[in-house]
């Protein structure tokens, strides 16, 4: 009797520390699966979030990728007028319908812009979102740039800085940039349209005598600050002067003397006034003068291809003043004039793919128009003599992450 009592006594303490060491290990072993489970989903979250930024990252280098090469993004960041135009929307980047990006880029000023970027990815009925924002500028060898298709002004003032567009029809088309005048911008009896760009002045805007200023895509502003000009250096003793790097020279009686269907190339530097009158003429690079550049044609072609070294461009110490009727003016580079800059055209197919800038200018066209488009690589080399076109077209300067 009594060893039964003990053998129930010991079946029971067994019992009891069986149930003991079960339950410890149901404890212990749904602590497990509760942690397992835990770093799957941190795993998991961790998975997602670096797919997003990922995403968010892609989408940031795809507006950077565009403004480099796209010519209508890239004229607009340099010119300071990025808007919801040149925005990338991309779904299903992963291939599949779960990862998404869209990208915005404004410009904050003239070749600087916010790029944001928004990455979406779906995990089961859940999204996940991350933006990420870049801040770029434009970098250069030494920093130069040049936002306006079209300039008037001195430097540190509004000193004369007056831009008149006169005549009948289309005076000039301007795609991409800022025309901006330090005085007075003024339309007179003629069209300025500009297309994806803005028209500023230090002064005002006037458009009178039947006048027009259409923009597509683009905006107009006055007052604004005054801007200083362009700096070129003619002739000085700097190595980096026009003078001193003048591939050929010319008196200006040689110049003049030059016989019809020359072609000239690299840094043409004339000592004096470089006068072009009823010959056909191709600069392959730029025509320097020390003084005024003189175009007076008939029917006759003149044409300013960009040189891979020097860039292209007319640049007058003085004036520059072309004046043509029928005919075919192309310019791939910056026209540049120290003082008055003066262009009339009557039926003359006059193309400018650069630049326009002068102290003060004036530009008067009929039965026919003036094409300007902004291209600041055609003159990039000519008011940055170090640049090097092989640098990258812009550079981070802030990076921030937001979930």
């Amino acid at each position: 009797m009594k060893n039964r009592k003990e053998i129930n006594r010991r079946s029971g303490f067994v019992l009891i520390m069986s149930v003991l060491v079960l339950t410890s290990l149901l404890v212990v072993g749904s602590y497990l699966v509760s942690a397992s489970n835990s770093e799957y989903k941190i795993a998991n979250a961790q998975f997602t979030a670096t797919k997003n930024y990922y995403l968010a990252e892609s989408g940031v280098n795809e507006m950077l990728w565009k403004i480099k090469n796209d010519t209508n993004t890239r004229n607009a960041f340099l010119a300071g007028t990025l808007s919801s135009s040149h925005d990338i929307d991309r779904s299903s980047v992963f291939g599949d319908t779960k990862s998404n990006y869209k990208v915005t880029a404004v410009s904050t000023a003239t070749a600087e812009a916010s790029i944001i970027a928004t990455s979406t990815y779906q995990v089961g009925n859940s999204v996940s979102q991350r933006v990420v924002k870049s801040y770029v500028s434009k970098a250069t060898g030494s920093g130069t740039s040049w936002p306006f298709s079209t300039f008037a002004g001195g430097r540190g003032s509004q000193q004369n800085g007056n831009f008149t567009f006169t005549g009948s029809g289309i005076v000039l088309t301007s795609n991409g940039s800022r025309l901006h005048a330090n005085q007075v911008f003024k339309v007179q009896g003629a069209e300025v349209v500009v297309n994806d760009g803005a028209v500023t002045s230090s002064n005002t805007i006037n458009i009178v005598a039947g006048g027009r200023l259409t923009l597509n895509d683009s905006y107009q502003d006055a007052p604004t600050t005054t801007v200083d000009t362009l700096q070129i250096d003619f002739d000085s003793d700097d190595p980096n002067s026009w003078k001193n790097r003048a591939t050929a020279t010319y008196t200006s009686a040689a110049f003049s003397s030059l016989p019809n269907n020359s072609t000239l190339t690299g840094i043409i530097y004339v000592n004096g006034n470089a006068n072009v009158t009823g010959k056909n003429m191709t600069i392959n690079g730029v025509l320097v003068s020390s003084g005024t550049i003189s175009l007076t044609l008939a029917g006759q072609n003149f044409t300013v291809n960009k040189n891979d070294t020097y860039g292209g461009g007319l640049l007058g110490k003085n004036n520059v003043s072309i004046t043509t009727a029928g005919g075919q003016i192309t310019v791939n580079g910056l026209v540049y004039s120290g003082n008055n800059l003066n262009i009339t055209s009557a039926g003359t197919n006059f193309t400018i793919n650069g630049s326009m800038t002068g102290f003060d200018a004036r530009i008067t066209a009929s039965g026919g128009s003036i094409i300007l488009n902004y291209n600041l690589d055609n003159f990039q080399q000519v008011i940055d003599p170090v640049w090097n076109p092989e640098s990258p077209l812009i550079q981070i300067d802030h990076w921030e992450e937001q979930y």
